[in-house]
C-alpha cells in the first residue's frame, strides 16, 4: 500500500520536492563598491537567468564582484558564458574565486581562465 507516509509514494509533495531549485544565488555587499555573489549547487539551464539578474543588479550598482564559485557541482556553458558575457560587458571587474575543479575545466575550455583569482594572482589584492 502506498501512503503519503511511504517515501516511495508519489503526490503533490514529493513532485513540489523534486521541482525545487537544485542551485542557490546569494549576494553579500561589502560596500557600494565591492560585493560577492556566492553561487552553489548545480548551475544548469534553469539557473542561468537568476545568475544573470544577480549579476546585472550588481554590476548596474558600479560594484566590482567577486564570484564564489567553490560549492558549485556542476556549470552549465550557458551559465558560464553569463559570466563571461557579464565581465566583459562592463566597467566593474568581476572576478571568478575557488572553481571547483570540473567548473574551472568548463571556464578553461570557454577562454576564461583569466578571470580566476587564485593564490597566484595579486591582480585583485593590488586595485
Amino acid at each position: 500500500m502506498i501512503t503519503a507516509a511511504n517515501p516511495l509514494s508519489v503526490d503533490a509533495t514529493a513532485q513540489s520536492v523534486g521541482e525545487a531549485p537544485r542551485h542557490s544565488v546569494e549576494i553579500e555587499s561589502y560596500s557600494t563598491l565591492y560585493a560577492v555573489l556566492r553561487v552553489s549547487g548545480d548551475l544548469d539551464m534553469t539557473a542561468r537567468a537568476e545568475l544573470t539578474g544577480k549579476l546585472d543588479e550588481l554590476l548596474g550598482s558600479g560594484a566590482d564582484v567577486l564570484v564564489d564559485l567553490s560549492a558549485v557541482s556542476f556549470m552549465y556553458s550557458g551559465a558560464a558564458n553569463a559570466v563571461i558575457d557579464a565581465a566583459s560587458a562592463t566597467d566593474s571587474r568581476v572576478r571568478i574565486f575557488a572553481p571547483t575543479r570540473p567548473v574551472r575545466m568548463i571556464l578553461d575550455v570557454l577562454g576564461a581562465g583569466v578571470l580566476i583569482v587564485d593564490n597566484r594572482s595579486r591582480e585583485w589584492t593590488s586595485r
